[in-house]
């Protein structure tokens, strides 16, 4: 069964080891999801060593006499504040955080890292009127959940099937780019405004790719055979990091 791991930022035993290698959080949460909460508190060479194992959904350990790999595919998802008091950004203006200090918060994190954060969004504070919305009280019954007429995953594999170099592949996740190219059904003004997004952006050649993967799936979110331009515009909406101030290298 898919497993979910939590990590806090004082612990070192994401990728595991020692003399008799045994696995760390990141292969006991293989096949689930692994929650590194207070992302920039992680010292940044702990991160730093998750992005080959993230990137290949393998993790290598060697001694001296043995080379052993665990397997570490999983769903990575982190949260941080804005900034060091937490406040950067807010109605309230409460923030008092020097430009200077943003700075050096956000270096914490390197840019290959956040390159392998397909979905990177900002959460605004809810107002309490619309939290209010998700509170029942015991006289209203509940919703009864709809079932869904169509399977996301469904139509990946459908789709993925095709890719014959490799059919072990099930996600739009594993797509290579010339995968991409040939099965996406990418739309040619979505791909002419990827362009565009790109050059402007300064996307890496990762996070270009990664860019398409989302749209491709929120396509099929919608149950849409092609990846139109409002998919990719949907897809750019949670990259709205790409702008913070961090370091590039």
């Amino acid at each position: 069964m898919p497993s979910t791991a939590s990590q806090h930022h004082g612990s070192r035993a994401s990728r595991g080891g020692g003399i008799n290698p045994r696995p760390g959080e990141l292969s006991l949460a293989h096949g689930g999801v692994l929650f590194l909460d207070e992302l920039t508190e992680f010292p940044r060479a702990i991160l730093d060593q998750l992005r080959q194992p993230l990137e290949e959904g393998v993790l290598w350990i060697s001694r001296a006499r043995l080379r052993c790999s665990f397997p570490c595919r999983v769903t990575l998802v982190a949260a941080t504040n804005p900034c060091p008091c937490g406040w950067h950004g807010d109605p309230s203006n409460r923030c008092r955080c020097s430009e200077l200090q943003r700075q050096r918060y956000w270096n914490r994190l390197s840019g290959p890292f956040l390159d392998r954060l397909d979905l990177q969004c900002r959460l605004e504070p809810v107002p309490t009127s619309q939290l209010r919305r998700c509170f029942k009280t015991a006289e209203e019954p509940t919703e009864t959940p709809r079932k869904s007429s169509f399977s996301p995953k469904a139509i990946q594999a459908a789709r993925i099937k095709m890719c014959q170099r490799n059919p072990g592949k099930q996600l739009n996740s594993q797509l290579s780019a010339l995968e991409l190219g040939r099965y996406g059904q990418i739309a040619e003004r979505a791909f002419q405004c990827w362009e565009q997004v790109v050059s402007k952006r300064q996307l890496s050649m990762r996070s270009s790719l990664r860019l398409l993967r989302v749209a491709r799936t929120i396509a099929d979110l919608d149950a849409v055979p092609t990846v139109g331009e409002q998919h990719l515009a949907e897809a750019i909406c949670f990259r709205s990091y790409d702008h913070a101030p961090r370091a590039n290298s």
